[in-house]
């Protein structure tokens, strides 16, 4: 009798369970992001808190993810997920405190109707020390430690600590988004596109520092305007 040659599945459980993962993230910043502009235009004439909270919290969900996805895919599903609990729980924090000051901010008139701050000082203020940190040599530490997290076995406390070596890394430039407006697509957009490259190209290439030029530059050019 023939032999019958066996059939292989041409995908293996591994693979299988990268992609899942992936197209969890992928989903998940899908979800973030809509949600976030849908409910950013109910938001512009002001609101409390918790509504600001709840909405900073799942914008920040939705910028931070694509940055770590190169690393989620390399692990288990229940590894991803507990790696994105602990990495997000920081941002989590952050988020509240954005809020508040948001809240702040509004209360006091300080923010116009896209929710940006009012005065070309101001957001050349924020620019400017955003800028600075993007230069500074914590930033580049912070970002190493963040490379290095994903590289160890993720238990909650390592998750915990890439997050908030994220958050000590990226915080401050999250707050470049009340000088463009809090729900500025192109900003969230290229914030976000910045933060992959600065996770993906290798430490050598300068990505920070080209960053932190560009919003010195733009600094300077909204103080002369």
């Amino acid at each position: 009798m023939l032999a019958v040659p066996e059939r292989r599945w041409p995908f293996s459980g591994a693979s299988l369970s990268r992609a899942g993962v992936a197209f969890a993230a992928l989903a998940l910043c899908a979800i973030c992001w809509a949600w976030s502009l849908g409910t950013a235009a109910h938001l512009r004439h002001g609101a409390s808190v918790g509504p600001l909270f709840a909405m900073w919290a799942v914008m920040m969900a939705g910028m931070m993810i694509p940055p770590e996805l190169p690393a989620l895919v390399r692990l288990r599903p229940s590894q991803a997920a507990l790696f994105a609990c602990g990495y997000l729980a920081p941002w989590i924090a952050f988020s509240l405190a954005a809020a508040a000051g948001h809240a702040a901010l509004h209360g006091a008139g300080l923010l116009d109707h896209d929710m940006a701050l009012m005065g070309h000082a101001a957001a050349a203020a924020v620019l400017a020390v955003a800028g600075i940190c993007q230069l500074c040599p914590f930033k580049r530490w912070c970002l190493l430690r963040c490379r290095g997290a994903v590289a160890m076995p993720p238990t909650l406390s390592s998750s915990l600590r890439a997050g908030l070596a994220s958050v000590a890394s990226c915080g401050v430039l999250m707050l470049v988004l009340f000088a463009s407006g809090v729900m500025n697509v192109a900003a969230m957009v290229a914030l976000t596109l910045l933060l992959v490259l600065e996770r993906v190209l290798p430490a050598r290439v300068p990505v920070s520092a080209a960053a932190g030029v560009a919003l010195l530059a733009c600094a300077v050019w909204l103080a002369a305007a």
